[in-house]
């Protein structure tokens, strides 16, 4: 039996779209830590500094190359290089060169490319646009809870072989919620747009041990690639779903799953179930990714859900316009 490679499938057509992205959880990068990072078809370092702040930058020296990811460390709050000692800001400034006092301005303002970065609900993103274009939201919050803080279940993540655009397109395609998943009646829903945030508003049957009920499922998506999913049904279940592009034909994707405090132990038990099926089915729909084909002009019907309306909207995250100079600079 031949594989089909995924040059064949397509996924290379599409570029990797600009924002916000999850790169690593909170905890797996330590005071003193120094993390490559590999993601966008490109790779950058990530530190953290002895006052606790994650920084970003392009992964070689400006000075001679040298990979600052690789035997580099930290000192204080700075990443000092491996090959000659300099020493860098999380501006990308110099800050120290153990063999010389003259440091020009401009090497102590910036010289190494910076990546915008933000810690969230225990989560790290970086900014990425390939013009290199500022930020243009904000990373979203885990809503609060009415109860008190929301209980961290698990974590979980997967590296499935297809564009990123692809995952949360899974949840406007209605009709293989059946197929795939034994929903026993298609979702019902709508898909609104307001500015970077697209909201979406689903409602099912689901069977349970007391027979079929209604569940509603409320997603909160900002940027390309950042969910926030609550399902309310025999529970209240809180999915953060982050999907991070490794390149064009390749995505990480990470879950941390929530609950709300005080429940019994039967509303654990149940939560729990919950928790369990909806992992249950990304594992259902892994083997369709990663073998899938990209079909940009899918043969869709009534009743497949919003799938095209989901597109024309994720269509703007390969808009690679960079910023506008400022008219002061541009006449430098």
């Amino acid at each position: 039996m031949t594989t089909m490679t995924t040059l064949e499938r397509g996924y290379d057509e599409l570029p990797v779209p600009f924002g916000w992205f999850a790169v690593a959880l909170a905890n797996e990068i330590q005071n003193g830590d120094i993390r490559t990072m590999r993601y966008f078809g490109t790779e950058f370092v990530l530190w953290r500094g002895g006052d606790g702040q994650i920084r970003a930058v392009d992964p070689f020296c400006p000075h001679l190359g040298a990979h600052l990811g690789v035997n580099s460390d930290v000192v204080g709050n700075d990443l000092r290089c491996p090959y000659h000692h300099w020493q860098f800001n999380g501006e990308g400034g110099v800050t120290k060169i153990p063999y010389t006092d003259v440091i020009a301005p401009s090497m102590k303002r910036s010289c190494l490319p910076t990546w915008p970065v933000e810690e969230v609900d225990g989560v790290i993103y970086v900014w990425y646009h390939p013009a290199k274009a500022a930020p243009k939201w904000e990373v979203a919050h885990i809503p609060d809870c009415p109860e008190g803080d929301w209980v961290l279940a698990m974590t979980r993540e997967w590296i499935v072989n297809i564009h990123c655009r692809e995952i949360p397109e899974n949840g406007q395609d209605h009709a293989h919620f059946g197929a795939v998943h034994g929903v026993p009646f298609a979702p019902k829903g709508e898909m609104k747009v307001e500015g970077w945030i697209r909201h979406n508003k689903v409602e099912a049957e689901m069977k349970t041990p007391r027979g079929l009920m209604v569940g509603r499922i409320e997603t909160t998506a900002t940027g390309p690639c950042q969910s926030i999913v609550e399902y309310k049904d025999v529970t209240h279940v809180v999915q953060c779903q982050q999907v991070t592009p490794i390149d064009s034909q390749t995505t990480h994707i990470r879950w941390q799953m929530y609950y709300a405090p005080g429940l019994s132990e039967g509303q654990l038990r149940v939560t729990q179930a919950r928790i369990r099926d909806l992992l249950s089915q990304v594992e259902q729909d892994i083997p369709i990714w990663n073998n899938k084909q990209n079909m940009e002009r899918p043969l869709l019907v009534q009743g497949d859900g919003p799938i095209l309306a989901y597109r024309r909207n994720y269509d703007r995250y390969f808009d690679f316009t960079p910023d506008p100079v400022p008219e002061a600079v541009a006449a430098e």
